[in-house]
């Protein structure tokens, strides 16, 4: 009777592949309130190797071939500030050759793979981020998205429709080109304050989504006994 999407794009995907049901699009939510208290801490930022007058660039996902996490060392690589350090936080199979892709690069010494960290730890480390970065196209959505957002976090993302929707001009969303990445970290490192990203994040609060998808069902619903 109906097919949920998280964004418009996958609405647009589903219709050109033949679905004519209704589609309604009702993004996956997150606990925005508990992403927002997340704060900045030195501690934090020591745990990674980060010193207080470093430059923290934060990536957060599964380690999968499908995150294209070689491009976020690629641009990390091309980044001209000695002050900056990479943090990946996740885990997965794709782990060991990121790392010897990392000390291949010349910045093994620089990027810490973090592996799986707690839920409860994550807002911290995003607001303790200086830029957050994104590289995976395979997303239908990409909830660490609106997760950094909601943190504050500075967000620099490859250029997909779906991130489009999501960041809704909220992040610096550029070309899949490890040089045009780290010219996008360089400027979101020079702004010392957080991120602009906190009235866009509010659109993935979970109660609202919840309420969304209730009224989508009551609907359905009202119409099979109608019908």
């Amino acid at each position: 009777d109906a097919v949920i999407v998280p964004t418009q794009t996958m609405e647009h995907h589903l219709r050109a592949l033949g679905v004519s049901s209704r589609i309604a699009v009702v993004p996956s939510g997150i606990d925005v309130e508990f992403f927002a208290r997340g704060e900045r801490r030195d501690d934090v930022r020591a745990r990674f190797g980060v010193g207080p007058d470093e430059r923290m660039v934060l990536s957060v996902g599964r380690l999968g071939r499908e995150k294209n996490l070689e491009l976020v060392l690629a641009a990390f690589a091309n980044l001209e500030d000695s002050r900056a350090k990479l943090v990946i936080v996740g885990d997965g199979p794709h782990r060991v050759r990121l790392e010897e892709l990392a000390a291949n690069a010349g910045i093994g010494a620089r990027t810490c793979f973090a592996g799986e960290l707690p839920r409860d730890a994550l807002p911290d480390i995003y607001a303790g981020a200086d830029a957050f970065i994104f590289t995976s196209r395979s997303e239908t959505q990409g909830l660490v998205l609106a997760e950094a957002l909601a943190a504050g976090s500075r967000v620099v993302a490859v250029d997909t429709p779906q991130t489009r929707d999501v960041l809704a001009g909220a992040g610096s969303v550029v070309s899949e080109d490890p040089v045009a990445l780290a010219r996008a970290l360089s400027g979101a490192l020079a702004w010392p304050r957080a991120g602009p990203g906190r009235e866009v994040a509010a659109r993935f609060e979970r109660r609202a989504i919840a309420a969304d998808v209730l009224a989508l069902y009551g609907e359905l619903l009202a119409t099979q006994r109608a019908g």
